[in-house]
């Protein structure tokens, strides 16, 4: 009992190689190939389980991962593909406006894809759960980039998302059939305070709201008098509707390049070749892997 008593106790050891880090799901993909190890079992893994050897080398075929498997976003990203599926809050402008700089650095060269499907800053109650100013962010983030930004609606934007989609690149501003738009003006939820603190607030709101018709007549190309008479009160579009509008320009086609294709058969055969010279050491993956 006296030796698991010590400070130098086996339990104290192991307990010591027991963190945040070593536990992770990232740390297990890279050192067991995709699969939790047990005591006594990491040499003879591959007898349990025929997922593992597919698991090792991940694309390369060979050897042990070098990182874990990226997430949908990222993989996304590798297309120029960003995505916009929740109401404007200020983790949501964090990601986008990263992704954005991100792809500009890339390659200015190549568009940047955004596609919408999102409320805005309210909910269905037309309560106020996001932030005008999360939006303004957004949308001078798309007039900063040297890319182009090629918006599609892809279920509903509605408020400051309706006005990222018009302000896509013109003659690349789509809408899938039965996609919804809506343009209606900003508000703030119903509060109490001093006098002052109100007075700030509606200064604040008149603010958004001018900032708000200018960013749409920019992408509309209607006047700011005329915007602002159209949706005094919440103005609904349908696809059609929209592109009358000037919103957008199309509805969205299977025939148009949502991104840059690329030839996996190619990738396939590379990645054949390189697996049967590859030897006894690992060597770099083949272009078009990332």
């Amino acid at each position: 009992m006296d030796m698991f008593m010590t400070e130098d106790s086996p339990i104290a050891r192991q307990s010591q190689k027991v963190t945040e880090e070593t536990i992770s799901s990232a740390r297990n993909y890279i050192d067991n190939g995709g699969m939790w190890s047990q005591s006594g079992m990491k040499d003879e893994v591959s007898k349990y389980s025929m997922s593992v050897s597919m698991y090792r080398g991940g694309a390369r075929g060979y050897g042990r991962p070098r990182a874990a498997p990226p997430d949908l976003p990222s993989l996304l990203l590798d297309a120029r593909i960003c995505f916009l599926g929740m109401p404007i809050v200020p983790a949501v402008t964090e990601l986008l406006v990263a992704q954005f700089m991100w792809l500009d650095y890339d390659n200015p060269s190549k568009p940047i894809y955004l596609y919408i499907n999102s409320p805005g800053t309210q909910n269905e109650k037309m309560e106020t759960v996001g932030s005008e100013t999360e939006a303004y962010a957004i949308a001078d983030t798309i007039a900063y980039c040297k890319s182009k930004v090629y918006t599609v609606n892809c279920g509903m934007a509605y408020g400051q998302a309706g006005m990222l989609l018009s302000l896509g690149a013109k003659g690349y501003r789509a809408l899938q059939p039965n996609a919804s738009t809506k343009l209606y003006l900003p508000k703030v939820n119903r509060s109490s305070g001093a006098a002052i603190d109100m007075w700030i607030k509606a200064k604040e709101l008149d603010a958004n709201t001018d900032y708000y018709i200018e960013l749409l007549s920019k992408g509309i190309g209607k006047s700011k008098e005329e915007i602002s008479k159209d949706i005094q009160r919440p103005k609904y579009f349908q696809a059609q509707e929209a592109i009358a509008y000037g919103i957008a320009d199309k509805i969205i086609d299977s025939r148009d390049a949502a991104f840059e294709k690329r030839n996996y058969d190619e990738m396939l055969a590379q990645s054949r070749a390189m697996r049967r010279g590859a030897g006894a050491g690992p060597q770099a993956a083949p272009s078009g892997f990332r």
